[in-house]
């Protein structure tokens, strides 16, 4: 069984004539990453793909689209687990890195590390080849007016590629967000989680996220639930603490599972045995 399902992010989305633009943008990487998986790639090259992508569309909180800090600069966060190995690959507070996923990648595969903070992290970045831009690459004109509104639109994908279970996100955080805030998005187990059963990615409000370690809060109730019901139990102990959240999952059968409490969230699935892609906000 192959599958995927990945997210643009959770929250009020008021610039809405964005909408259409990034579901079909969610569906359209869902749609390529399923195509990858079917030509052979496994669950961690895809997953690094499909987040790539998200990274460098300018109308998702990651990569080029990330929001600005109180000092008018990006701090980026990232990371990614191989369920099969528990590899565990992050990074967080980086600033010119190009595709921050990419960084956690070599991360989880080239160092003993699990999560690499800020210069450190960019300097193994540099080490090991990865591609820097220009402060100037993330100040798009929708950038600059963004002050505040939403509740974050951190991109994630939860990849089975018949063997192994791969979870994968990136952010560039909160709007205007203290300097050196780090959310759920870098930290295991809140933001993304992985193992041999299930897959994981949360979205939205990070400090509420981590107060429930939501991607790993699954594992309580899968497999006496279905990996769905699972989810969306999770999402419910959010809304008793007042948090605001989307939860994306899949299970080793390729079972799919998502929920939120925000307005909306963008996401986009596919499986073996589905006709054509399926999303929406």
């Amino acid at each position: 069984m192959k599958a995927i399902i990945v997210h643009g992010g959770a929250g009020d989305a008021k610039i809405t004539h964005e909408i259409p633009e990034r579901v079909q943008f969610v569906k359209k990487v869902a749609e390529e990453g399923f195509t990858l998986l079917k030509e052979g790639l496994d669950a961690v090259e895809v997953a690094v793909r499909a987040v790539k992508m998200l990274e460098d569309h300018p109308l998702f909180d990651a990569g080029r689209g990330s929001y600005l800090n109180e000092e008018g600069f990006v701090e980026m966060d990232a990371g990614i687990m191989d369920g099969s190995k528990l590899s565990i690959g992050a990074v967080a507070g980086v600033r010119n890195v190009k595709n921050p996923i990419e960084l956690a990648y070599l991360v989880m595969e080239k160092s003993s590390h699990n999560i690499l903070i800020g210069n450190g992290a960019e300097k193994f970045g540099k080490e090991h080849g990865v591609e820097f831009v220009p402060p100037y690459y993330f100040y798009s004109e929708r950038i600059i007016k963004i002050f505040e509104g939403t509740y974050g639109d951190t991109v994630g994908a939860v990849v089975l590629d018949g063997k192994k279970i791969v979870s994968a996100v990136s952010t560039g955080g909160t709007p205007k967000k203290h300097v050196g805030r780090v959310g759920d998005s870098p930290i295991v187990g809140s933001g993304f989680y992985a193992n041999d059963e299930f897959g994981a990615v949360s979205t939205g409000i990070g400090e509420d996220i981590m107060k429930l370690v939501l991607s790993f809060r699954i594992s309580l109730y899968y497999p006496k639930y279905t990996i769905n019901e699972a989810v969306k139990n999770c999402i419910d102990d959010l809304s008793r603490i007042n948090g605001r959240a989307g939860l994306i999952a899949l299970d080793k059968n390729g079972n799919i599972g998502y929920a939120f409490n925000t307005k909306g969230m963008f996401f986009a699935y596919i499986k073996e045995g589905q006709d054509s892609v399926i999303g929406g906000f």
